[in-house]
């Protein structure tokens, strides 16, 4: 039986644009009205436009710490649309961002629809699914594809069914903007685009047309090279690759995605407020799709669609495929699982077809319903978090110095309005703002965020007692997140609280005593950094290496306390008896003068631990063993305090791991003492180093 012809476009019906309008307002206002979005990701993404937008800013320290994105690097439309109007500023270009995905996302939808010859108004139903699970997370640049990514759908088909050159123009030039907003939405658009084309295609013309991928293809094609085929690296050594030739790809049970797939939906609110909206939205799609189903049956559904005309509920099931057996992760960039299941949602809203005619129009009345309850539902959310988590943080960070280094410790993990976890990015992108300093954590780390850290540039985040931590005096100012009195940093002579409220807990840090730290590193480029450093008045004196097949996995060192072991320590700068350490939570202690610091790298099983111990009263003052790419062995350097240089009376351990790479001793200056480890790992410890202060400032 030969196939049904070609049916016409639907027109677009008068009462759409209104309903539309309306619905769009309504979801704007939240951005609006609310300064300080709960959208976790959001403020590290307003963070980094700043940067580019006053890059060259004397008022600012980021000429000298970032390096802008490359030309044709990815995810830079939002960085880049800041500067597109003079004045505009980081914040109020995100604001406009937001209302473009806001205003695109039903509108590109009904275009969709419009495209599979679907009734307009099924987007509607897309208003109320604005308040996603990615915008929870506060994927920016993904959000913003989104839309661009159902207009490319719409117009492939169009052009795949009618040609028209201006028709492919246009869908290249979107493809390319697609690249700009996201790359893995940019990968997800030209397979979806390149199967649209096929599947409507007719003749030769299913590969004529593809011509449209040729300016898109290559600007993606070299991105793909750098970074998985050339493993460029970002400042902390991390790369999208591992040295051992994979992608560290790892894919969950089905079980456990299935369990997501609410979490990586719709879910948002911690009072249940979104899973009551997808409940609602739910039964209204499923009553729309029941009457379409029956106007089917009953024959009263107009022209009937083409077997070619089942290619959107194709896609769909193919992307839900694919959610459920690609890589849900890539060092630690989630590739499907937190982005594929919302788009599966969206085009599901396009499945029934029925026209909404006659009485079938009574149903955009619940459907409206339900989006304007839930947008003033979501505002008054948004005024909640703003109103209890964030407070008057941002008064109170505005009497900070200009162009400082500010530190962000989260003590507390969640915050009680969102699903979006704890306050991430608001207090870094609040300092950003105001006073364009450089801050402990940004985007600029991680391999796939264009802004990245100039060489030596990257700061050292603060980590378990940060109030003891040798690079506390990095910075200026800490700002504590903390449910409860954070009481040792209380206790530390090196902070002063000058701010409190609610879970906030701001301090200045007590300039004059600061460290000379030197770090001593051997290995190879590779791994996320890590590190665990003694506390105040304690030094290493041991070490428990971990070892398999010839490669060292991780390691931990072990303190002690070097109080009296070379003589009193000098008093402080203001002649007080300097403290030899701050009260701190109970250590895994071994005896009473070994001390079990932190795991640096993740255990392997089946991997052996070695303890290697310095002698009595004796301090480890370098690392020895073999390395390259890797750290194959690894061994301690100890001496005595205070050591004179005498080599006599070194002790050198026994070496831990396999016989790869080059001999290698790196030790501390004559005078300093190691108070801590650090290193690189990925599956194995990339890198191994120790932290060098001079001891009798320790």
């Amino acid at each position: 039986m030969s196939e049904p012809a070609l049916p016409p476009l639907p027109p677009v019906p008068k009462l759409l644009p209104w309903l539309l309008a309306v619905g769009i307002v309504a979801n704007l206002l939240p951005i609006w009205t609310v300064t300080w979005l709960p959208m976790g990701d959001l403020f590290g993404h307003v963070q980094l436009m700043d940067i580019v937008l006053r890059y060259a800013d004397p008022a600012t320290t980021y000429r000298a710490s970032y390096l802008l994105p490359r030309s044709l690097d990815p995810n830079t439309l939002s960085l880049w649309f800041a500067r597109a109007v003079p004045g505009m500023g980081a914040l109020t270009a995100a604001r406009v961002l937001l209302s473009a995905y806001v205003i695109g996302l039903p509108l590109s939808l009904a275009w969709l629809a419009r495209a599979w010859r679907r009734a307009p108004y099924l987007a509607l139903l897309s208003l109320p699914l604005t308040w996603n699970a990615l915008v929870n997370i506060g994927f920016l640049n993904y959000i913003i594809a989104l839309p661009v990514l159902f207009a490319i759908l719409a117009l492939a088909r169009r052009y795949a069914e009618a040609g028209r050159w201006q028709r492919g123009v246009g869908l290249a030039i979107l493809l390319m903007v697609l690249f700009f907003c996201h790359v893995i939405a940019f990968l997800i658009g030209m397979g979806m685009a390149v199967f649209v084309l096929l599947w409507h295609g007719n003749g030769w013309q299913r590969l004529t047309r593809l011509w449209v991928l040729l300016a898109a293809a290559p600007i993606g094609g070299q991105w793909i090279w750098r970074k998985f085929v050339a493993l460029e690296a970002t400042a902390e050594g991390r790369t999208f690759g591992t040295h051992s030739g994979d992608l560290g790809l790892w894919f969950l049970k089905p079980n456990e995605l299935i369990a997501q797939l609410y979490e990586w939906s719709v879910q948002y609110f911690r009072d249940g407020v979104d899973r009551k909206m997808a409940w609602a939205a739910l039964a209204l799609w499923l009553l729309v799709l029941a009457v379409g189903i029956v106007d089917r049956l009953r024959g009263d559904a107009g022209v009937q669609p083409r077997w070619r005309d089942r290619s959107l509920e194709l896609m769909t099931v193919l992307c839900a495929i694919a959610y459920f057996y690609l890589p849900s992760h890539m060092n630690e960039m989630s590739i499907i699982t937190e982005r594929v299941v919302i788009q599966v949602i969206l085009m599901l809203t396009l499945w029934p077809q029925l026209e909404f005619t006659g009485w079938r129009r009574w149903l955009l009345v619940p459907i409206m319903l339900l989006a304007l309850t839930y947008a003033w539902t979501v505002r008054r959310e948004f005024k909640r978090f703003e109103r209890d988590e964030i407070g008057d943080l941002a008064d109170a960070m505005r009497q900070l110095p200009d162009k400082s280094r500010f530190c962000y410790v989260l003590n507390e993990r969640d915050n009680q309005t969102t699903f979006m976890g704890a306050v991430w990015h608001v207090p870094r992108a609040i300092f950003a703002l105001e006073h364009g300093g450089l801050v402990d954590d940004s985007f600029a780390v991680r391999p796939y965020t264009p802004v990245q850290y100039k060489p030596g540039a990257m700061p050292t985040p603060l980590i378990g007692d940060f109030w003891n931590n040798p690079h506390l005096f990095d910075y200026e100012s800490v700002l504590v997140r903390n449910a409860a009195l954070p009481v040792f940093a209380e206790l530390s002579p090196h902070l002063k609280r000058i701010w409190h409220q609610g879970h906030f807990w701001l301090y200045r840090v007590v300039p004059g005593d600061r460290a000379d730290v030197q770090v001593l590193t051997v290995g190879g480029p590779g791994g996320t950094g890590q590190f665990s450093d003694c506390a105040r008045g304690w030094a290493m004196n041991g070490l428990i290496v971990q070892q398999k097949d010839g490669l060292v996995r991780s390691f931990t060192p072990l303190c002690g306390d070097i109080t009296g072991r070379a003589g009193p320590l000098p008093p402080a700068p203001d002649g007080r008896a300097r403290p030899l350490r701050a009260p701190r939570p109970a250590d895994t202690a071994d005896d009473d003068t070994h001390k079990t610091r932190d795991r640096l790298g993740a255990r392997a099983e089946n991997a052996e631990d070695v303890r290697l111990q310095c002698p009595t009263d004796s301090f480890v003052i370098g690392i020895t063993g073999r390395a390259a790419l890797f750290v194959d062995a690894l061994g301690i350097v100890c001496a005595p305090l205070p050591w004179t240089g005498d080599e006599r009376r070194l002790a050198t351990s026994r070496i831990v791991g396999g016989d790869g790479g080059q001999p290698y001793t790196a030790r501390c200056k004559l005078g300093e003492i190691a108070i801590g480890a650090q290193g690189a790992f990925g599956e194995v410890a990339d890198q191994a180093g120790i932290a060098c202060v001079d001891w009798s400032h320790w």
